[in-house]
């Protein structure tokens, strides 16, 4: 099953200079709780902004072939998003879309529960999260910090 994590503003901003507009540390100590001993999957852009791979997950790297890298242990670089969400999104496992936009917007009908931090206020951005039909799914869960909430949708069962 494929979850998305993202946090975006009230315009959907995620990113400015391939850097998150903002610092909430009580989103990214909650981003790790989520993420933690699972399969993750992002852009190489979002991959190549970190210094390292993110400790005790594997992530798989979204890019054009050619753009590969040799896999190690903790990272797997996959060419075809599409037959990896297709070969995955049955699975048990929770795997969970990280980003960057162009991951999510292509991901987006594919994930079951969207974990969305609602940021608060307007922030500059060149990067922004697609927009979604709220409609779509219903809403599991709301969990307020400061400065932003957490909100946890489930894709609401096709008929």
């Amino acid at each position: 099953m494929f979850s998305l994590i993202v946090a975006h503003d009230a315009n959907f901003a995620i990113g400015k200079d391939n850097q998150i507009p903002w610092h909430l540390s009580e989103d990214l100590k909650q981003f790790k709780r989520r993420t933690l001993n699972h399969r993750i999957v992002m852009g190489k852009v979002t991959f190549d902004g970190f210094s390292k791979p993110l400790k005790n997950r594997h992530t798989v790297v979204a890019c054009f072939p050619g753009q590969e890298k040799e896999d190690t242990e903790d990272v797997t670089y996959c060419t075809d998003l599409k037959a990896f969400l297709e070969e995955n999104q049955d699975t048990e496992e929770e795997i969970f879309i990280c980003g960057g936009a162009s991951i999510y917007r292509f991901a987006l009908p594919y994930c079951k529960k969207l974990y969305i931090s609602l940021v608060e206020g307007e922030h500059e951005a060149d990067t922004y999260f697609p927009h979604y039909d709220v409609s779509d799914y219903e809403i599991a869960s709301v969990t307020p910090y400061e400065g932003f909430k957490v909100v946890e949708y489930v894709k609401k069962e096709e008929k």
